[in-house]
């Protein structure tokens, strides 16, 4: 049921957009090239579309994506004391990688950047610019590792859900690392 709220958001994210928008769309145009289709007949529209505008909803996304982060790390705790004694297990800290790198992602994205400072024209003018500025640098050097974290963390998704997968199938997959 809640697929479609993590779904649109990894969709609309820059991160994305732009190889799905120059390599299946071929769009914008770079250089003219036959080869992809483009021509005289073909012009540049802009941002105009009907695609376009929905990804301008990519910032409401990140607030479902940001509300739905917790419940990984449920999953994790979870994990720990599902027996009822402590158990770390391998599932455990898949768990965990999971949940820690799609929190990277989420902490990186353009959107958040924004509403963190990149509002601000002068910090200096601003209540608490300068704790402000220093978590909008932080965040801005986050943001620039936002697409390989885009790409690790939807790998990060598909392997725990195939593990998980395996797991439940009964694959002897989880060791138990420490505890019970």
């Amino acid at each position: 049921m809640i697929v479609p709220l993590p779904g649109a958001f990894r969709l609309t994210c820059y991160a994305y957009r732009k190889d799905y928008h120059r390599h299946i769309f071929r769009h914008p145009l770079g250089c003219l090239n036959a080869d992809r289709g483009e021509g005289a007949g073909r012009h540049y529209t802009g941002e105009r579309n009907a695609l376009f505008q929905l990804e301008n909803f990519h910032r409401y996304f990140l607030y479902a994506g940001i509300a739905i982060l917790p419940f990984f790390y449920y999953d994790f705790y979870h994990s720990l004391v599902f027996s009822g004694s402590f158990a770390l297990r391998l599932g455990s800290l898949v768990l965990l990688a999971n949940a820690l790198l799609l929190t990277a992602w989420t902490l990186s994205c353009h959107a958040l950047r924004h509403l963190v400072g990149g509002n601000v024209d002068c910090y200096s003018c601003v209540m608490g610019g300068g704790l402000r500025k220093s978590v909008y640098d932080r965040q801005s050097w986050l943001n620039a590792h936002h697409e390989a974290l885009a790409w690790i963390s939807l790998l990060t998704i598909f392997f725990a859900d195939l593990y998980l997968r395996g797991v439940s199938a009964g694959l002897p997959l989880d060791a138990s690392v420490l505890g019970a």
